[in-house]
């Protein structure tokens, strides 16, 4: 009967078109994903296919997710649909086996199931056959890679929901239960992905995740795009872990349900009471009892209808709260709360302070899975509950109104949404507490949860109503949520409709900060939220027109019976609503398109083709430069507006005369006035913000030329991304940089598009990241000025009388006038054209360094890491100045920005530094990393590695800036905290350096010819600058960089470049090391390394022989990853250490041994002598080389036995 039971249920699903459309959609869906060039995850584009077996095994394994909610309506549906048409009696008492009848409607489901996901099978395959897909995104299509993910992702997933909807529909015969196990299985996806953040645990996630989803994570992590488009997954390690460990656990589950299944009409086993039975005495009562009748009115007024649909909300409310499955799932969110831990941020493996704010934003990252989740379950359920229960005709033939039932329905769903908000807010407070942090702010979670985030959820429950009502089936309801969250987060992608008026029920981001509150970005929030508001209304009266009473539930009787429901009242709501909609939308129209511009991914690909084709010609034309500035900015926080009057001195450094300047002014600026004096403007773009004055009498060679500029900004309205942040004015905070608010001089080649697909797409020539290392004339520019070398500089900044206004320099004079204050800036040497202007509510933390002025300037809020600032200020004026050159200001400041942003930024004496990365850090356990030290030090650096010494606009220029800051700090740091933290730190860097190659969209290239990578300057450059002062030696390095700075500090153009700043390096290298040079920064050099055994014997005289094999390998990588290995014969660290370390950090209590050996061979065995008793040996445990896995480069050591 296996074979007829099967055969019946894959008839049965196949007879409706559910399975048909979810097949078409789930087609659809991947055809679009893999063949639309604007779609992009899964980091689509670069030198990575489109077809590359990474992306489609991810691609696939993101399908089988989402496939899990529609698995339940093919397997639980098979077991519960017997109960619910009452028709479990007919199978019950038929002759067929325990296991035909739920092997084979298992089976049957698991099938469907697979038939469905099996058209994103089909998608991806053709989606490689596409004439409109550019052959060059493709590479070789490979049948391997789809029956790679039907065996690893597909059928293991299915199996294992399966098994689990089995179990849950069989112990429950409710399909409600069965969601709150999928539920289940997303909770502890998420908490598998967020042990994976921490790098110890990273294999650990990999075996906890249900799906395999962070096992494919952990392998493929470090996969180049080269690897990618080639390799396959390995059938080992944490892969093949896994699935044997899902898949045997759902087997067990399983069997275990399928013993416990019974053929009975009796109550599930969770839900069987045993109760006493109750004896009752039967009283013989008169056989005619005479009753007296209530006598009956009819009243249909609204007040009645009022109390009618309280009623009906507190009922379907109390439905849903008082069943174990919400309290289950409110519980499964309230332990995903705690095991996510604290709510602050992680920086290093180092917690932020669980700050209210960023307990608002953690809130939304954990919950809201999850309450998207719970609303489109609900939603099915309130809708259909009185036909599950047979009580359809009863309900539907009281004396109310039509639209009661679903406006109640809405309100409990709205009601639930709420309620499990306002527990989980209580779960992040008692988190907080858990911290040790009690500065509760409840305004701010009201503000941040049910004023800028509730709405969308709101409008999200009325979706969910409204297409269970127009489909009047509830698991098409949820295939059209499901198809819903998929249009809305493809739609920017394959059109233009990226416009949030387009997108229903969505805002721009409303941010936050501590220091500006929200600011002034709620507003165009609200102002969406109420074009939506009209709209849902709209879409709810298309609900109530629509709504099934009676027996009668095909579309197109509903259809015709609508006309009857549209009465006058009706007819009125929906005049108000298009009105209130049109009136809305309006405004945010005016606001985004006609204030502000307006531009779709495509207007922003032809605004850069047009600007590169019209203007390019300025590039190589001949300008003078800018060498003194003058200026007078008036800042007005309240108003959001800065008024900036100006003057430049020009001077022709050419060899020839220049008869036409070309300035640039940001076109989000209005020019108040342009006064170059003899010249005539002879063109005005606007659009691009170019501005041609062509000069009566040439500039000739050393010529000046004083011009003068008066320019305002001023948001006007807002944008589609919500309230500017670009101009960084803000009121309380104001960032403001002259790149953003100055005039320019030359072509501004930041607005070519930089994509090679892109640009190949518009049909622009190829163009190179950055000009080669050895070209001259790009080294007459510097990469972040252009326009200028190094200028003298005097400021004048203004601001409101209770804030503070700072800018490069030292403070001059301080004044009151006209209730306004004023502050007078001069800098004594002349800086880069690279300056901020900066005005907040502050206070201020004054320190002295030798008779340099050391100034932090923090909001109130954020006291906490001040003397960790300023002790990181002078720990760094203290080895940098003794090491490398003296400090060349007498002020170094530090300016507490808005967390809008998160870095800090090094300008002359002022370093702007964002209160979400170091502020509120909390630096508690002795094994954190001290990141805010590190930062600060990072940043102070770049008063020598930028400001002191700059490199030319070429290749490798910030191997010169960052690489050496990171350095920089690197040394301050290991001063102050010793080796065991930058083994931590290290690891880190290392890992980033590794993420950031896997995700490179052209080339990676060798540190010497860095392309303002970050991935390369900071984390490779950390890692290979610490190893190469370990192998050359400190002082030397430092002699080494002094030497650098002392020849080209302050320099005139040409400015130097990687390779003179390499040959330094070069001089202070050994011979027999030189090879670390080649293997550092000219080469792309990777290795695996690793501890294989590790013995000791204890000698007669009471020392320890250590007997340490290990294994060594070194590959070379080209610039798109393709990896090879070469002969190895390289000296590399081998430790031993003694006593397990009290700490999470340390190799051992002590170091007994740490030596360079030369390792020649694969395999290589090492005997050593030590004086104590061994705890750990292995080699390179500091991890100084670049490593893809260092964990395995010490182990333990064993007594021989």
């Amino acid at each position: 009967m296996f074979r007829e039971i099967l055969s019946f249920e894959l008839k049965y699903h196949l007879k409706r078109p559910t399975v048909y459309i979810l097949f078409a959609v789930f087609f659809l869906i991947s055809l679009g994903v893999l063949s639309f060039a604007s779609v992009n995850i899964y980091s689509l584009g670069g030198n990575m296919h489109k077809n590359s077996p990474y992306v489609v095994i991810a691609i696939l394994w993101l399908f089988t997710f989402i496939s899990m909610f529609l698995i339940p309506a093919f397997i639980s549906s098979s077991f519960i649909r017997d109960y619910e048409l009452n028709t479990f009696s007919s199978f019950y008492t038929a002759p067929v086996s325990k296991f035909d009848f739920s092997m084979g409607r298992f089976c049957g489901g698991l099938v469907i199931s697979f038939m469905i996901i099996s058209g994103s099978i089909l998608g991806l395959m053709s989606a490689e056959f596409m004439p409109w897909v550019a052959p060059d995104r493709l590479g070789p299509f490979m049948m391997s890679t789809y029956i790679q993910a039907i065996v690893l992702f597909i059928l293991p997933n299915l199996f294992i929901i399966g098994a689990i909807c089995f179990a849950l529909s069989t112990w429950t015969r409710s399909m409600l239960y069965t969601y709150v196990g999928i539920i289940s299985v997303v909770v502890i996806h998420i908490i598998a992905g967020h042990i994976a953040q921490n790098l110890e645990y990273q294999l650990l996630s990999g075996f906890l995740d249900p799906l395999g989803g962070e096992a494919f994570s952990s392998i493929t992590k470090y996969w180049t795009p080269a690897q990618k488009n080639t390799w396959i997954l390995p059938y080992s390690g944490s892969i093949l872990y896994n699935r044997i460990l899902w898949i045997s656990l759902s087997l067990i589950l399983l069997f275990n349900s399928y013993i416990r299944f019974q053929f009975s009409v009796e109550k599930p086993l969770l839900f069987k009471h045993k109760k006493k039975a109750k004896t009752e005495r039967l009283i013989a009562k008169e056989a005619i009892t005479k009753l007296t009748l209530p006598h009956v009115t009819q009243q249909f007024s609204m007040a009645l209808y009022l109390k009618q649909f309280l009623n009906s909300v507190v009922v379907e409310l109390q439905s849903v709260i008082k069943s174990r499955s919400f309290i289950v799932i409110c519980l499964m969110g309230v332990l995903l709360n705690f095991i996510l831990g604290s709510p602050g941020n992680v920086i290093y493996g180092t917690k932020t302070f669980p700050v209210t704010a960023l307990a608002v934003k953690a809130f939304y990252g954990r919950f809201q899975i999850l309450l998207t989740i719970v609303i489109i379950i609900y939603a099915g359920e309130m809708i259909w509950r009185e036909r599950q229960l047979k009580l359809d005709g009863l309900y539907d033939s009281q004396p109310i109104p039509d639209w009661l039932p679903m406006m109640a329905k809405l309100t409990a769903l709205v009601g639930v949404a709420a309620l499990m908000m306002l527990v989980f807010m209580v779960s992040m407070m008692l988190l907080q507490v858990i911290e040790g942090y009690y500065h509760f702010e409840f305004l701010l979670y009201l503000k941040g949860l049910f004023l800028v985030w509730f709405p969308e959820l709101v409008f999200f429950c009325v979706l969910a109503i409204l297409f269970n009502v127009v489909a009047a089936n509830k698991y098409i309801g949820h295939m059209l949520m499901g198809g819903y969250i998929a249009f809305q987060l493809l739609m920017p992608g394959v059109s233009s409709m990226e416009h949030y008026l387009y997108r229903f029920g969505f805002a721009p981001p409303a941010r936050y900060s501590d220091m500006n509150g929200y600011g002034h970005f709620v507003s165009p929030s609200i102002w969406f939220f109420s074009y939506w508001g009209w709209i849902s209304i709209l879409l709810l009266i298309i609900g109530h027109l629509l709504w099934v009473r009676g027996a009668e539930d095909r579309l197109k009787i509903r259809l015709k019976s609508s006309i009857q429901r549209f009465t006058k009242p009706v007819a009125a709501i929906t005049g108000f609503a298009l009105i209130g909609a049109v009136l809305c939308g309006s405004y945010i129209y005016y606001n985004t398109n006609v204030l502000n511009v307006y531009k779709t991914r495509r207007d922003i690909l032809e605004y850069g083709t047009e600007h590169e084709l019209i203007y390019q010609h300025i590039k190589n034309m001949p300008q003078p430069r800018i060498t003194d500035v003058t200026c007078e900015v008036d800042i007005y926080p309240d108003e959001r507006r800065v008024d900036v009057r100006g003057a430049y001195v020009f001077k022709n450094k050419t060899n020839g005369p220049v008869d036409t300047i070309y300035l640039w002014i940001n076109p989000e600026m209005t020019v108040n006035e342009v006064r170059v004096p003899g010249s005539l403007l002879e063109k005005e773009d606007r659009i691009f913000g170019y501005y041609s004055y062509k000069l009566k009498s040439p500039m000739m060679p050393s010529d000046d030329l004083r011009m003068s500029f008066n320019i305002s900004a001023l948001d006007s309205g807002f944008t589609n991304e919500g309230a500017n942040v670009r101009n960084g004015i803000f009121y309380n905070g104001a960032f403001i940089t002259n790149k953003t608010l100055f005039p320019h001089i030359g072509y501004m080649d930041n607005f070519d598009l930089s994509d090679p697909n892109a640009r190949k797409k518009m049909g622009l020539p190829p163009k190179e990241r950055m000009a080669a290392v050895d070209d001259i004339d790009a080294r007459m520019t510097l990469p972040f000025a252009n326009d200028s070398d190094r200028v003298s500089f005097d400021a004048t900044v203004s601001t409101s009388s209770d804030q503070i206004a700072v800018a490069p320099g030292l403070l001059q004079k301080e004044w009151m006038e006209h209730g306004r204050r004023y502050f007078h800036y001069t800098v004594k040497n002349p800086i880069w054209n690279f300056y901020a202007f900066l005005s907040a509510k502050y206070l201020v933390k004054r320190e002295k360094w030798n008779d340099v002025d050391i100034e932090i300037y923090y909001d109130k809020k954020h006291p906490y890491n001040i003397e960790r600032m300023i002790d990181a200020c002078k720990k760094s004026l203290d080895y940098y100045t003794a090491n490398f050159s003296p400090y060349q200001h007498k002020q170094l400041r530090i300016v507490e920005f808005p967390g809008y942003a998160n870095y800090a930024q090094s300008f002359p004496t002022t370093i702007p530094y964002s209160e979400s990365i170091g502020f509120i850090a909390r630096i508690k356990e002795a094994d954190d990393i001290d990141y805010v030290f590190y930062v600060t030090a990072h940043e102070v650096a770049h008063q020598w590695w930028a400001h002191q010494v700059a490199g030319g606009a070429v290749q490798g220029v910030t191997l010169m800036s960052e690489t050496l800051a990171q350095y920089s700090a690197l040394m301050v740091m290991e001063k102050e905290y010793g080796k065991d933290h930058m083994r931590k730190f290290l690891k880190y860097e290392l890992d980033q350096y590794l993420r950031g190659r896997a995700r490179e969209r052209r080339n990676e290239k060798p540190l010497l010819l860095v392309e303002n990578q970050q991935y390369l300057h900071y984390n490779k450059g950390s890692v290979v600058m610490y190893a190469l002062k370990d192998y050359v030696g400190e002082e030397n390095l430092n002699r080494a960089l002094a030497d650098y700075i002392k020849t080209v500090a302050y320099q005139e153009p040409p400015y130097t470049n990687s390779p003179e700043f390499l040959s330094y390096i070069k001089k202070a290298t050994p011979e027999s090391l030189q090879y670390i040079i080649e293997d550092m920064f000219e080469t792309i050099t990777l290795y695996d390394n690793k501890s294989i055994d590790a013995t000791y014997t204890k000698t007669q005289d009471g020392k320890y022989r250590v007997l340490l094999k290990v294994a060594s390998k070194k590959f070379r990588a080209d610039e798109l990853g393709n990896e090879s290995e070469i002969p190895i014969n390289d000296w590399m660290d081998v430790g031993i250490f003694s006593g397990q370390p009290e700490g999470k950090i340390a190799l051992g209590k002590k170091e007994l041994y740490l030596k360079k050996h030369r390792l020649t061979q694969p395999q290589t065995e090492i005997e050593i002598i030590v004086d104590e008793e061994p705890y750990r040996a292995g080699i390179d445990p500091y991890n100084k080389l670049i490593d893809k896995i260092s964990n395995d480069n010490t182990i333990v050591v064993k007594e021989m036995s």
